[in-house]
């Protein structure tokens, strides 16, 4: 068996007992699919292609086809059927929360800048909207600070009131800018953070990723040389394919953690915070896989028209320093 071959085996065996070991679900890893690629391509997709793709990961025919369904129930995608063939997008309602989630996640600092915090009371909005408006929050990065109180040192308020009005919110919601008087009630707040806001567990989840994704630095730079001078076109496919995965992969598992990231300022973190080093080894796997990875896409996902096209320019703009 030859080197190169090899390489992609381990790399398979890799990515399939991540999504094993991780727990991964086909629905959120759709979710992931759809944030990260279908919505830089077009926006739409074929489920055909959808299926493919997804049983490059180990999920058959059925498992995408109910996770589909119930995205769909569940107004995250909308449907549309050309003759025999469906094709998925997301929602207006999943767009939003897409928009919320990428400037997040594909951004090259995490952490808070000012002193500012938003602090937000859902004190009237009723029982059937709460579950729903502390998902939202949750999703936003809020966390709980007391009972009843949800605060957040980075959130724009831009972001926050959009929310709120998106959910019917304006007339139950009670918000406001806050910040530390003096350096005494700044150590009182950073030791109820620590406390309430399960650092120690964030920063193993952090410290977990890097161990598990930094050895394969060298694995991914010499698949991608491989890609770059295979002339034969079905072992160049395949090359492209596992890049492609590995990077859809790798910002599931990235984003999982983030957004339970509270985003703190430097100053409220322990010492030796991880989050700095994940960071920076997404930025530059990610960035390294972007040629490869649109290339399989192009060439292997359709939608309506035919293959999806390339990228929109704000995919480039992805963890620009």
């Amino acid at each position: 068996m030859q080197k190169k071959e090899i390489i992609i085996i381990n790399l398979q065996k890799f990515i399939n007992k991540r999504i094993e070991k991780a727990n991964i679900s086909c629905r959120s890893f759709l979710v992931t699919l759809f944030g990260d690629v279908i919505s830089q391509h077009g926006d739409w997709v074929s489920l055909a292609s959808l299926i493919n793709v997804m049983q490059y990961y180990g999920f058959n025919e059925r498992s995408v086809r109910t996770a589909v369904f119930r995205l769909t129930k569940e107004d995250w995608l909308i449907a549309k059927k050309i003759g025999r063939r469906s094709y998925y997008s997301y929602t207006e309602n999943a767009r939003r929360q897409f928009l919320k989630a990428e400037q997040r996640i594909y951004s090259q600092s995490i952490y808070s800048c000012g002193d500012q915090w938003l602090i937000v009371f859902p004190s009237f909005v009723e029982d059937k909207k709460l579950v729903l408006f502390k998902r939202q929050l949750k999703w936003l990065g809020f966390s709980s600070l007391t009972s009843g109180a949800y605060a957040h040192p980075q959130c724009a308020q831009e972001t926050l009131e959009e929310t709120i009005c998106e959910l019917g919110l304006t007339d139950s919601v009670i918000t406001f800018c806050a910040k530390t008087l003096d350096k005494n009630a700044t150590q009182v707040l950073k030791n109820l953070v620590l406390e309430k806001w399960q650092l120690e567990d964030l920063a193993q989840r952090y410290e977990k990723f890097i161990q598990i994704y930094q050895p394969l630095m060298d694995t991914i730079k010499e698949i991608l040389q491989k890609a770059d001078c295979d002339r034969d076109a079905e072992s160049r496919t395949i090359h492209l394919q596992h890049l492609f995965q590995f990077r859809v992969l790798l910002i599931h598992e990235y984003r999982r953690i983030l957004l339970k990231d509270h985003q703190l300022a430097p100053s409220m973190l322990p010492t030796d915070w991880p989050a700095k080093q994940a960071v920076d080894l997404v930025i530059e796997i990610y960035q390294a896989l972007m040629p490869s990875s649109c290339l399989f896409i192009c060439q292997n996902l359709s939608n309506a028209e035919g293959h999806l096209p390339a990228a929109k320019a704000a995919f480039y703009r992805r963890y620009q320093r």
